[in-house]
């Protein structure tokens, strides 16, 4: 698995959006966390035979992969910002879904100081997670290039 590709496409949509809204300088690191939380949030939400142990709702494999992808967005904006290009598609795997999440967010507030190691672990847990869902990664790569278009088309139409 290749990342560079996407970390590019990453880099471009950011640029864009910065330029656009007029961020120049800004530092938005703490505003991609958040947003990453809140996406793990949302991709656990489309998972609740994993949690949601009081509820019949079956998991939705389909919209799973594209919540994956909203929060592959952020980390790749996120080791953009902390010059992380170069990581490598290793991967980490807990017992549970549940342990997996709770993890994922764990590393992610480590992010706050600029953390390579929290980012090289919270990368290799997320690689991890897409495995325990049973995604490949042409479905991720073909899921973020969609999602990466559509995030574009959002910056024209003035989202």
């Amino acid at each position: 698995m290749s990342l560079i590709k996407l970390f590019e496409m990453q880099k471009t949509l950011d640029e864009r959006i910065v330029n656009e809204k007029g961020l120049e300088g800004k530092d938005l690191l703490p505003e991609k966390i958040l947003a990453l939380q809140v996406e793990l949030s949302e991709l656990a939400n489309e998972l609740p035979e994993s949690f949601k142990y009081w509820s019949n709702k079956k998991n939705n494999y389909q919209k799973a992969l594209v919540e994956y992808c909203d929060c592959l967005h952020f980390i790749l904006s996120i080791g953009n910002d902390l010059g992380m290009q170069d990581v490598r598609g290793n991967k980490v795997s807990r017992d549970t879904l549940i342990h997996q999440f709770s993890e994922l967010q764990l590393f992610s507030m480590g992010l706050r100081e600029r953390s390579r190691i929290d980012y090289l672990m919270l990368i290799a847990l997320f690689i991890g997670l897409a495995e325990m869902l049973g995604f490949t990664w042409e479905q991720i790569e073909k899921a973020y290039f969609e999602k990466n278009a559509v995030n574009h088309v959002r910056q024209d139409t003035g989202y």
